[in-house]
């Protein structure tokens, strides 16, 4: 068969797991596979037996029904398309209506039986490895593309009610062997530095300290280190495995060309530019250079980077900071963790979150990166606690703590427009202002989080209520004195007054008559009007730098 396997175009931080896997299947039965992110005239004008969609968020509805009915244009038997994801698994009614698909062709939860797409065999395709080579097909990066990606468990016993897990992965188990998953990855596309677990909770695994040992002997217990093996080294293994494919060969021939400009005798580079520019015309470019690899490889072995570099471990999803003991503690830490992420989503578990920091700081844990859950059943000043909690932990145990406030949108809701109870559209809009100029990070620096949120609590809920354009570029306003005239007309009013401002602000200003606005907030409301052009990189790039100006404010590029 010919099958295409098909992404939205929405922007997204990691690659499709399941089309990656969907292809190692497909590949498996010899069937040719082609992999598209949004549309592509060329794979328009093509006859595919089947299609596969995947789709991710629930607020990216639009954009996933978009490309769903695009391509069920394009097939002759609507029968021949899938979808499945996160979204599909969560609203499967919803892109019924919007797309007149069979709900037999909405493929939810874990592909695990390849009799719902109509297959005979008995692969279970979720426990598959993933097939890398996908990517090279299209010209999207993903930021955290070049990992490796895997599972030591599904599932989570914990079932949340603001968590889409128990419907997607409703049972908590244990997944295929993780030094196998990456021996595997290593034999067909080579090793990769780092190593993200997508468990929902890990520390619910029986038997924590075989997964540990596990780990440690795939090449990530703490101090791992890895040195690059190179693209030529990989690219050979490849080409000798018997894969020929064109980004292969661009692959080496851009690697070559960096060795080139290292290589100091003029012998050597005389040898080398001779075997490189005769390539160029070899019937077939893989197999010339396996006839030349006992020229070439010496060649590029001296002149390639052997440098150690660090190597991580990411639990990305998190763990469950009410499980964390010394017992536990003393396991993760032998892993080359970095960061711990630990969520704290309820002051009311401040004790608890607390406490599962000092023991991770008892162990040896340095770098801590912090959920938090906002926009909930939460108030504001519980997330600015939460967040003010962090820098005082990292005072006390000397540790960096990055927090990362995430907003709660609802799994049944198609937009990102909720609203929680205890929070309205300005505050939220505020903290989104914030989180915008620091790219989502609350730094572990008291520097920062002092200016970005306030001093106190009083101060927060001011910063709240002031106009977006003066929160995202605090420098310049600050300077040309509109900050302050704004703070001196809000620290007037009363607390009905500021009550009414708020109601008013959660509005669109800028649509509402200005006869219609109240006399007592006519001059302050004037403030909301404001859009700062002109200098708005600049003036984000000053503030962005308060967030480095304390040693312990680096954060790491994987973050």
């Amino acid at each position: 068969m010919r099958v295409l396997l098909v992404e939205p175009n929405y922007k997204n931080k990691y690659p499709p797991m399941g089309l990656m896997k969907i292809s190692t299947y497909h590949k498996m039965l010899d069937d040719e596979v082609h992999f598209v992110k949004g549309y592509n005239a060329q794979i328009d004008s093509e006859v595919w037996d089947r299609i596969y969609v995947t789709t991710l968020f629930t607020f990216d509805f639009a954009i996933a029904v978009e490309t769903i009915n695009h391509y069920l244009r394009l097939v002759d038997d609507v029968n021949s398309l899938y979808v499945g994801g996160i979204m599909a698994s969560l609203m499967p009614d919803k892109i019924i209506e919007a797309t007149g698909i069979e709900r037999s062709h909405i493929l939810t939860g874990l592909f695990t039986d390849t009799s719902v797409v109509g297959d005979n065999n008995d692969i279970n395709v979720d426990q598959l490895p993933l097939d890398y080579d996908i990517l090279e097909e299209v010209d999207y990066k993903y930021p955290a593309g070049d990992n490796y990606f895997a599972y030591t468990t599904r599932g989570c016993p914990n079932h949340c009610s603001f968590c889409a897990v128990p419907i997607l992965e409703p049972n908590f188990h244990i997944t295929n062997n993780i030094v196998q998953q990456i021996q595997e990855i290593d034999r067909r596309y080579g090793p990769k530095q780092h190593l993200l677990l997508l468990d929902n909770n890990v520390l619910n695994t029986p038997n924590l300290q075989a997964l540990v040992d596990d780990l440690c002997r795939a090449g990530f217990g703490r101090g791992a280190k890895y040195v690059d093996p190179g693209a030529y080294s990989i690219i050979m293994m490849r080409y000798h495995n018997g894969d020929r494919a064109d980004f292969l060969d661009k692959k080496m021939v851009a690697y070559l060309e960096t060795i080139k400009k290292r290589i100091k005798s003029k012998e050597m580079l005389e040898s080398f530019l001779q075997i490189v520019i005769e390539a160029e015309d070899a019937p077939c470019y893989a197999d010339y250079m396996l006839e030349h690899e006992h020229e070439l490889s010496p060649i590029v072995e001296k002149y390639r980077s052997k440098s150690a570099k660090a190597r991580y471990l990411d639990f990305n999803q998190g763990v469950d900071g009410r499980k964390i003991n010394d017992i536990n503690m003393a396991q993760l830490a032998r892993l080359a963790i970095k960061p711990l992420r630990i969520a704290f989503d309820d002051i009311k578990l401040k004790d608890t979150y607390c406490e599962a920091v000092r023991t991770a700081h008892r162990h040896g844990i340095k770098e801590i990166s912090n959920y938090m859950l906002f926009n909930y059943k939460d108030r504001p000043e519980d997330l600015y606690e939460r967040l003010r909690i962090n820098i005082d932990l990292n005072k006390e145990l000397g540790i960096q703590i990055f927090s990362f406030p995430m907003k709660y949108s609802p799994i049944d809701r198609t937009d990102r427009d909720y609203i929680g109870a205890n929070w309205d559209k300005k505050s939220v809009r505020a903290i989104s202002a914030i989180l915008q100029v620091t790219k989502g990070v609350v730094a572990a620096g008291s520097t920062f989080f002092y200016k970005a949120f306030g001093e106190t609590q009083e101060e927060f809920f001011e910063l709240l209520a002031m106009p977006r354009d003066l929160i995202m570029f605090r420098s310049h306003f600050e300077e040309n004195g509109t900050t302050q005239k704004w703070q001196l007309l809000y620290r007037g009013l009363t607390e009905e007054q500021k009550e009414r401002l708020m109601a008013l602000v959660s509005l669109n200003v800028s649509d509402l008559k200005k006869a219609d606005w109240p006399e007592d907030l006519r001059e302050i409301l004037e403030f909301y009007l404001i859009h700062y052009t002109g200098k708005e990189e600049k003036n984000k790039e000053q503030y962005q730098q308060l967030s480095i100006m304390d040693d312990s404010d680096i954060v790491d590029e994987d973050e």
